[in-house]
């Protein structure tokens, strides 16, 4: 709170002051009469004793509930209401002096008639004093009190009268310091005197919305309190029909924990048959895995044999080729050879008759090659049958792996099935488990040596899903190197065509040009019976049969060099349709194999989704377990601190009660001795 200044005595600023004085007012509580004598009667003990020890002289200034403001106007109502309440008590107290004379009158009018009346006057007089004195003991008590605290309250009311007087000289001087000040000031400076004003105004504006506030406050926390105290309240009356209740049923409850104690084992019983079923399959996807890592050996040592078998391939190809390039210069020797020999028989008439018989001998020798033709023919009947019954015997080892594949799918099937009634068991479990709140750290070491599983399951998913993407690039590389070895088949096949083509062209213009020669021989015999220059023609011919022998040499060296080239590379075909047989057959093996282990993929994701489903559905469980256990605690521990908190404030009301019930015994007793006395003192006047 900041200090009160007064600056100047404007009109606005007395305005303002009285505004002010208005609302410490309304702030004031005034005091009825009737509420003044039920404090004067409540305290009386204390404020007699300490009025009858003169205590009241040393009187404060002002009082508590006078200094929040700055008149005694609430002192004055006090005082008045003091007044009025002794006026009332002494017309009360007229009031039975009157009746009582009337009585004393009475019966003293029977007695004493002849008495005389100056005596009468002079001893009646006295005795209404002394009755009066005797009779209200407790009215001179009030009276004492009240005279009292008037005179208390005039006192302070005279020292706040000096001390306002003291403030107001004090003020006056104040202002003719201030006026003169202000002569002093510049207009400058005037200027900002209502600011501070306005400031000051201000303050006490928030001072006095402040107290509201608080008051507000404390109004708004006495009615919270209020309200605790009723929800206590309840809350103890329902804890009171809950313990009621709970005593009612305690047999029942005893014969639902037997009740329990009997699940309970039964459901010890079915898990630990759940446990050894779990085993079981836990051992079985051991075997299950050991299988895998064996299948993923057998699958390196096939990769291996593919690789090793491939490297083969490419060097026969490679030699294949070198050998076609031999081929191929061997028919273009063959074709300038040929064509050498055409000219030289154009040339060498002479020698047309050594031609005829080498053409027998050529026909012989085509003879013999059309023989070899038919034993490769038949040769190649049989490599035909004998693919054919490759091929059923392929057929018949596919047959028996579809039906093992469906003997595993069964087997596969029953596993699943078993697994499902695995899985419903533990859902029963699971929901025998909410139940139960002594088997939370069971199963949370179930949920831990799960995520553990899971972790392991995961990395061993990975592994997998690595081995298929490094399988899928093997694979990849495979079908590759067939695309190629295929390919490079083709190419094979196409240039045998080709040259078989080359050879059947050759065949045929060899036909052509044999007719031709025939021709030429009949006109050549018609035209040497013509001829007479024989010595000439013997000197040719003798030429003729030396070139003639020098190029059958060379075509039988070259004829049994393309036979060999052609059994060569019929040989080496086959080997290569059988290489490519193998190849096949290995694809077609590794892509059932690979068929195989993505549907234990899939079953394995299948089995991985389900643990995951469980899994969160065991996490929620127990989250809502964990959520209502500590909102049940935290209502446990809100319920015992307000039973705390409740029976400190009965003890404290107990003590209350006990010190106002020991305060009212003895203001009662002290009531009865004095009643007493006063009934003796009255019994001793009536005696006398």
């Amino acid at each position: 709170m900041p200090e009160k200044k007064i600056i100047s005595c404007s009109p606005i600023e007395g305005e303002q002051t009285k505004k002010d004085n208005a609302t410490s007012q309304a702030l004031v509580r005034f005091v009825t009469p009737e509420e003044a004598v039920e404090v004067i009667h409540e305290d009386k003990m204390t404020n007699t004793e300490e009025l009858n020890k003169g205590l009241y002289f040393g009187y404060p200034c002002r009082r508590e509930s006078c200094a929040l403001v700055n008149i005694p106007a609430p002192c004055v109502n006090k005082m008045i209401a003091h007044i009025e309440d002794v006026e009332s008590k002494i017309q009360e107290h007229l009031k039975r002096f009157e009746t009582s004379l009337e009585e004393w009158n009475r019966t003293s009018f029977t007695e004493d008639l002849k008495k005389d009346l100056s005596v009468s006057t002079l001893v009646q007089e006295p005795k209404p004093e002394e009755l009066r004195d005797e009779k209200c003991p407790e009215l001179k008590q009030e009276m004492e009190t009240l005279l009292s605290e008037a005179i208390h309250l005039i006192k302070s009311l005279e020292t706040d009268r000096a001390e306002a007087e003291e403030a107001l000289q004090r003020q006056k001087s104040r202002k003719k310091r201030i006026t003169t000040q202000i002569d002093s000031w510049s207009i400058w400076k005037l200027q900002e005197i209502p600011l501070a004003v306005q400031n000051e105004h201000e303050a006490y504006l928030r001072d006095i919305i402040e107290l509201r506030w608080q008051f507000e406050d404390k109004t708004r926390q006495r009615k919270h309190l209020e309200e605790q105290k009723e929800k206590l309240a309840e809350t103890n009356a329902k804890l009171k029909e809950d313990i009621d209740y709970m005593i009612k049923q305690h047999p029942l409850l005893l014969a639902k924990r037997d009740h329990e104690l009997a699940s309970l084992r039964e459901y010890y019983q079915k898990k630990f048959e759940v446990m050894e079923i779990y085993k079981q399959i836990h051992g079985e996807l051991l075997e299950a895995i050991d299988n895998l890592e064996k299948a993923k050996l057998r699958v390196k040592q096939n990769r291996i044999d593919m690789e090793r078998d491939i490297h083969d391939s490419e060097i026969r190809v490679a030699a294949y080729k070198k050998e076609i390039d031999k081929l191929s210069n061997l028919f273009n020797f063959y074709c300038t050879s040929v064509e050498t020999i055409s000219v030289n028989i154009e040339e060498n008439e002479e020698a047309v008759t050594e031609v005829l018989r080498e053409t027998k001998s050529s026909k012989n020798e085509l003879t013999a090659l059309e023989k070899m033709l038919d034993d490769l023919k038949r040769l190649y009947d049989q490599l035909h049958w004998k693919k054919k019954i490759y091929e059923s015997e392929y057929l018949e080892v596919l047959n028996n792996f579809y039906a093992t594949k469906s003997t595993w799918d069964t087997e596969l099937s029953n596993i699943a099935k078993d697994f499902s009634d695995i899985s419903i068991a533990c859902s029963q479990l699971v929901e025998e488990n909410r139940r139960l709140s002594t088997d939370i750290e069971t199963i949370l070491g179930y949920i831990n040596d799960s995520i553990r599983k899971k972790s392991e399951l995961e990395s061993e998913i990975q592994s997998l899903l690595k081995m298929r993407s490094k399988n899928e690039e093997f694979l990849k590389q495979l079908y590759k190197e067939a695309y190629n070895i295929g390919a490079i088949f083709h190419l094979t096949k196409f240039k045998t065509e080709e040259l078989e083509q080359k050879v059947a062209e050759v065949r045929r213009k060899f036909k052509g040009r044999e007719d031709f020669l025939k021709k030429l021989i009949r006109g050549e015999v018609a035209s040497g019976m013509m001829i007479q220059l024989l010595d000439e023609v013997t000197e040719k011919r003798e030429e003729v049969k030396r070139n003639v022998e020098k190029t059958k040499k060379k075509l039988r060296r070259k004829g049994k060099k393309t036979q060999e080239a052609i059994m060569k590379t019929e040989d080496k075909r086959s080997q290569i349709f059988k290489e490519i047989e193998t190849a096949k057959s290995k694809t077609t093996v590794y892509h059932s194999k690979i068929i195989q282990l993505n549907k234990n993929l899939e079953q394995k994701e299948k089995e991985k989704i389900a643990f995951d489903h469980t899994l969160d559905y065991l996490k929620d469980q127990f989250i809502t377990l964990r959520e209502k256990k500590e909102h049940a605690q935290a209502v446990f521990d809100h319920l015992a601190n307000e039973k705390n908190a409740c029976e400190e404030r009965i003890y404290e009301e107990e003590q209350r009660y006990r010190t106002l019930f020991n305060m009212r015994q003895k203001t009662l007793a002290s009531i009865k001795g004095n009643f007493s006395s006063s009934v003796k003192i009255d019994l001793r006047q009536e005696q006398d």
